[in-house]
């Protein structure tokens, strides 16, 4: 089985590419063993190169200034078409499973999804507010809302082609639960069909916001910035997850 993540930058891709290809799903090949969050990405050179060339932009682009205005019309080229069609090819000549991880592929999943064979999508999404918070230092009070933008643009462009997947093909996993409990990687287990390894560092905040009044103050704020596009955005991938895990756990009950 082929295996998609998808999800905005610093959402969690990272984290659950790494579980994968450390279970036995490649996620692409020479990855050095047990390397840190900072030194790998677990992002596979073909499919950034096709990404690359989809999105107009190099990979080295700051993540914020690569967005979906830039894609143009509803297809790609042949030649584009068999360069997908190639690197699938060859790493199901090697793996039974594997998969690849690109944030960017929320916004050209759109144009892969015609040229893969049968495959899961993993959907991994992040309070958009803590990721706000994770780019907060890297922009200017100009750019005040970029990181918002950004998030919108990308789960937007994801939950336009699979929130009506069926659950045997598409799983949404929420990063905040990923790192406060082993529910949800249960939930991965069960979609992969295998015992996954653990990998999150117990150092790795989930980033949230601390009980005081100055930082109830400072969520308000954040959700003002944000706006109600956003934050609908948001909630609407909440439901789905929430609906999916009513659905698993009626199923298991049977």
């Amino acid at each position: 089985m082929i295996y998609i993540v998808l999800g905005m930058h610093k959402s969690g891709t990272t984290l659950v590419a790494r579980t994968l290809h450390e279970s036995g799903i490649p996620m692409g090949e020479g990855f050095p063993v047990g390397a840190s969050y900072r030194d790998m990405k677990y992002e596979a050179g073909w499919a950034q190169d096709i990404n690359d060339t989809i999105l107009g932009v190099d990979r080295k682009e700051f993540s914020l200034r690569v967005r979906s205005s830039g894609l143009a019309g509803t297809g790609i080229n042949d030649e584009l078409a068999g360069k997908m069609q190639e690197g699938v090819a060859g790493y199901s000549a090697k793996f039974d499973d594997w998969g690849f991880k690109d944030p960017r592929t929320a916004l050209t999943y759109r144009f892969w999804r015609g040229n893969l064979p049968a495959h899961k999508v993993i959907v991994v999404c992040r309070d958009p507010l803590a990721v706000w918070r994770r780019y907060s230092r890297f922009i200017s009070w100009r750019k005040i809302r970029s990181p918002f933008l950004a998030w919108h643009d990308y789960n937007r462009a994801i939950l336009d082609v699979v929130s009506g997947l069926p659950d045997d093909e598409v799983l949404f996993l929420g990063f905040e639960q990923l790192l406060s409990g082993r529910d949800e990687w249960a939930r991965l287990d069960r979609f992969t069909g295998k015992r996954l390894a653990n990998v999150c560092d117990p150092k790795q905040s989930v980033n949230r916001f601390s009980e005081t009044g100055f930082a109830a103050l400072q969520y308000r704020m954040l959700k003002a910035l944000a706006g109600r596009t956003v934050l609908d955005t948001y909630n609407q991938f909440v439901q789905l997850r929430m609906d999916q895990i009513a659905r698993e756990r009626s199923e298991k009950s049977d």
